[in-house]
C-alpha cells in the first residue's frame, strides 16, 4: 500500500469517528438513530475496524500505540451511556419502590448527558492522537513505507 492509500483509509477512519460521536450525542438528545449507527464494542465501529484491521500495517509507528486507550475509553463510556438510556437492570426494582420512572428516566439523561461530556473531552484526544499519526505518515520515507 502506498502513502496516498494510507493516508486516505485514515482519514476515512477519522471521518467515521466523528460520525460515530455525533450519532452518540444524538442519542443522548434523544434523537432515534439506528443500533448500527453507534456500536458499543471498540472493534465493532468503522473506526476500530479500520485500526484493529488494515491500520496494523502502520502499527509499528510510535503515535500508531496513542490511539488505542483513548478509543477504548470512548466505548467503555458509551457502554455507560448505552446502560443509563436503553439498560434495563437493578434501577428496575428502586424504580418499583421508590420513585416513578419519569423522574428516573431524567436522572438517567442527566447522568448520560455528563458522560456525554467525558466522551466529547476524550474523542478531542483521540483525534489530535489520529492527526499525530497522520502526520508522521505524510513524514514517513518511500524507503520506510516499502519496510513496512
Amino acid at each position: 500500500m502506498d502513502k496516498k492509500e494510507i493516508l486516505e483509509q485514515l482519514r476515512r477512519a477519522k471521518s467515521a469517528h466523528i460520525k460515530w460521536r455525533a450519532y452518540a450525542q444524538a442519542i443522548v438528545s434523544g434523537l432515534p438513530v439506528e443500533k448500527e449507527q453507534v456500536p458499543v464494542i471498540h472493534t465493532d465501529c468503522a473506526f476500530g475496524k479500520w485500526y484493529y484491521g488494515p491500520g496494523q500495517e502502520i502499527s509499528h509507528l510510535k503515535s500508531f500505540n496513542a490511539i488505542s486507550t483513548p478509543h477504548e475509553m470512548l466505548h467503555q463510556i458509551y457502554i455507560e451511556i448505552f446502560k443509563l438510556l436503553f439498560g434495563e437492570d437493578e434501577r428496575s426494582t428502586f424504580k418499583k419502590l421508590f420513585g416513578s420512572k419519569s423522574k428516573l428516566l431524567n436522572e438517567n439523561r442527566r447522568q448520560a448527558k455528563v458522560l456525554l461530556q467525558d466522551l466529547i473531552s476524550i474523542s478531542g484526544t483521540l483525534l489530535e492522537a489520529i492527526n499525530l499519526l497522520e502526520s508522521e505518515v505524510k513524514d514517513i520515507t518511500h524507503e520506510d513505507l516499502i519496510a513496512l
